[in-house]
């Protein structure tokens, strides 16, 4: 038996495990609106409401889609989202500011050879590593995880602070653009943009494999952590056994990969599926040196505790 069709067979018989199992103790009755991007790490969530995994689990969840960070944010701190999904560095800035919102668990990092962002030059341009970068500005979005990772990678690759330059550039499609016509030197961009700017001739000069800071996490109000602790802790059981789909037969998950993260068409069919890791509690260190970055730029007020942005009970 080919190793393909051994994979195709155990994500059937998991499948069939899944809807074997009993539903957990949550109310079905509970709705939970989740805001999402369209980004490949949320991949486990689009399958758990394609393979109706968490009605399964016991609880009815809508999955709003946005188009930015911004107005997904927006959303969750007024109170129109119970939650979504998020970098560690939202759910920060959002805590620190006063609003009742948790991180519940990480979904996505890059602790191994996962990358997330890169910072490239622009094609055929004159630069080689991240030293060659002293005093030419990337572009990024400010105060966000891009910003955090960009410092992080040229500091460590021995660029002195004082030549770090940004240059302020939030839309990412705009972004990938003015860098591959030139008009910008370098720029961080996130995956598959990373692979995608390659491939037509940009320059990797670093990357965030390994760095765990740039993790993906799952985010839920305090409200609906206080009231309906089993709804969250289903919804966190469905999306754990999504992960485990995607992780035993990555190709069966390309289609809704390629419908909701926007793959450029000549990566649809061959762009590598990710792995996801276990639900787990983010970082405590790299949530800290995030913390500490954020007080240090007066984004929040003051310095958090890793208790009062973390509530992982739900885990247990």
């Amino acid at each position: 038996m080919s190793y393909r069709l051994f994979g195709v067979l155990l994500a059937v018989l998991i499948v069939a495990a899944i809807a074997a199992a009993p539903v957990v103790g949550a109310d079905q009755g509970t709705k939970i609106r989740f805001g999402t991007l369209p980004v490949l790490q949320a991949l486990p969530l689009y399958v758990a409401a394609d393979k109706g995994l968490f009605s399964r689990a016991g609880v009815n969840v809508e999955l709003i889609p946005f188009n930015t960070a911004a107005d997904k944010d927006m959303a969750l701190s007024t109170g129109s989202l119970d939650g979504c999904f998020a970098d560690l560095v939202t759910p920060t800035v959002l805590r620190g500011n006063g609003k009742d919102i948790f991180i519940v668990a990480t979904n996505y990092d890059t602790t191994h050879d996962r990358r997330m962002f890169g910072v490239l030059g622009k094609p055929e341009g004159k630069y080689a590593t991240p030293l060659d970068l002293a005093g030419v500005p990337v572009a990024i979005s400010s105060n966000s995880v891009i910003d955090y990772v960009t410092e992080r990678l040229l500091k460590s690759a021995g660029v002195p602070p004082d030549k770090i330059s940004m240059l302020e550039m939030k839309n990412i499609g705009l972004r990938f653009q003015m860098l591959m016509s030139g008009k910008v030197e370098a720029a961080t961009l996130p995956e598959p943009l990373v692979s995608a700017a390659i491939a037509k001739g940009a320059g990797l000069l670093a990357d965030d494999a390994g760095l765990a800071a740039s993790q993906t996490v799952l985010v839920f109000s305090g409200k609906i952590i206080k009231e309906k602790p089993a709804a969250v802790k289903a919804f966190l059981k469905a999306v754990a056994e999504a992960a485990e789909l995607v992780n035993t037969d990555p190709n069966s998950a390309r289609p809704l990969m390629v419908q909701y993260a926007r793959l450029p068409g000549p990566m649809q069919d061959n762009y590598p599926v990710p792995r996801f890791p276990k639900l787990h509690a983010p970082d405590k260190e790299s949530l800290a040196g995030i913390v500490d970055w954020l007080v240090a730029r007066k984004v929040i007020p003051k310095k958090l505790e890793y208790q009062e942005i973390v509530n992982d009970a739900m885990l247990r």
